[in-house]
């Protein structure tokens, strides 16, 4: 296999061009004269920007790789990320902490491969190529960074991928899933027979991507990983209140994906901008719009206390097969229309009165069900559940009825009906406890007697 030879005059001569591109860019004054561009060199000159930034991230990652293996940054007493970015900043303004992160990350993950090949350097007749049956690992998502089929972000989102699960799962699955995301991330060219620009269909987006990683390490980590890491989530939820400016108050509110799910499908369908009684635009910013719709959130939501809310919970809009739904051994997962990526166990839980609406997909990814809200508790069945359970039914819980949750005892997932005779009234933590022992109770006609 022939590779392309990096010669020590060439490689002066990338860093001489490096150089004099900096020079004539910043001696170019072009805002005072872009106005006298045509629109098509407008176009032209922003799709040439694109070329020298994907480019200049490539010279990025090789240099700040050499370097890092040179030792340079620990001869300073530097960590890497601190010596790339000084580097960098000695003649201009330091780049973001998070971008070069993502250099250090790609440098470090293109080290050489046992047979002497180096990542970062592409077969001279090497083009983009789709990944063969054998799967893909970071020499084939450098390769496709170095070709401009893959920018430095979606690079990083694969190799830390990659490194995440190399512990954890065989080599020959991980490269296979590896080699999937990477077909979907990548961008392909093709070539115009009339001779003219190559037509570019660009892959997944960074979010895409992130969404499909996490699609991806739920099905390949061990069950037991996955439990641990949703409750670890959970105990993560946080809300803190601090001092703002001018006298306001500022909330921090981090979230798990299920979190995440439920608020953004409440607080998105109140948010959207409100036009005035003469047609006039919204002057809120998006910002403002979010905090006003949280705001009527809650206030809808203590408004009533004592009685049935006056309004249904939040519609969770998830995407998820029939088979992970079913499966009791929680491999796969459900994607909210936020982008959240749900454990199968959670959507179950959800599924039972959170107001979800799961969109059930057969294994070949076609619609089976779409489910509606019939299937939930009615306001005239919640009423009649508070009225006989007041409260959390769990042993021992007071936590009063109207925070509590109508669950289905035989769970909707396996075929439980939203009769009355199957709801019982569970606040959060225990209907959490419920699904994850997987517990049954008798309901009579004046008690739930949960078997615990």
């Amino acid at each position: 296999m022939s590779t392309a030879t990096v010669l020590p005059d060439h490689a002066s001569d990338v860093l001489a061009a490096l150089a004099g591109a900096a020079t004539t860019m910043e001696a170019s004054q072009l805002g005072a004269a872009a106005w006298c561009l045509s629109d098509a060199e407008v176009a032209d000159g922003l799709s040439a920007v694109g070329r020298l930034r994907q480019a200049l991230e490539t010279a990025e990652v090789t240099l700040a790789r050499e370097g890092v293996a040179r030792g340079l940054p620990e001869e300073g007493a530097w960590t890497a990320h601190d010596w790339v970015a000084r580097a960098e900043g000695a003649r201009a303004p330091r780049p973001e902490q998070r971008h070069v992160a993502r250099v250090v990350r790609v440098a470090r993950s293109a080290r050489a491969t046992p047979d002497g090949e180096d990542p970062l350097v592409v077969p001279d007749d090497a083009a983009s190529r789709p990944v063969g049956d054998e799967g893909a690992g970071p020499r084939e998502v450098c390769a496709a960074f170095v070709r401009g089929d893959l920018p430095l972000t979606k690079t990083d989102q694969l190799l830390r991928f990659n490194t995440q699960l190399t512990p954890l799962v065989d080599a020959d699955e991980l490269g296979g899933e590896v080699g999937v995301l990477l077909e979907g991330a990548k961008d392909e060219a093709f070539a115009d027979p009339g001779g003219g620009e190559p037509t570019r269909i660009h892959g997944l987006t960074e979010k895409e991507l992130a969404t499909a990683i996490t699609l991806a390490s739920r099905l390949l980590k061990p069950v037991r990983d996955l439990d641990d890491e949703d409750r670890r989530a959970r105990k993560g939820r946080s809300l803190t209140k601090g001092p703002g400016p001018a006298g306001l108050s500022t909330y921090k509110l981090t979230l798990d994906p299920e979190g995440a799910a439920i608020l953004d499908a409440a607080v998105d369908a109140l948010a959207e901008p409100v036009t005035g009684p003469n047609g006039e635009p919204d002057e809120r910013s998006a910002a403002h719009r979010r905090a006003d719709a949280l705001l009527e959130v809650v206030s809808r939501g203590v408004s009533s206390p004592g009685e049935a809310p006056k309004t249904a919970k939040a519609q969770v809009l998830v995407t998820i097969s029939l088979s992970a739904l079913r499966d009791e051994t929680g491999c796969g997962g459900g994607v909210a229309a936020n982008g959240e990526v749900l454990a199968p166990a959670t959507v179950r839980r959800m599924a039972c009165n959170a107001g979800i609406i799961p969109v059930v997909l057969g294994d070949r990814g076609e619609v089976l069900e779409l489910g509606r809200a019939v299937r939930w508790f009615t306001p005239a069945q919640k009423r009649a559940i508070w009225l006989r359970d007041r409260s959390c039914t769990f042993p021992g819980c007071t936590m009063p009825g109207q925070w509590c949750d109508a669950h289905h005892v035989e769970w909707w997932s396996r075929g439980g009906r939203t009769d009355v005779t199957n709801g019982a009234l569970l606040c959060g933590r225990h209907h959490t406890h419920v699904h994850e022992k997987n517990l049954t109770a008798t309901i009579t006609d004046t008690q739930v007697t949960w078997h615990v």
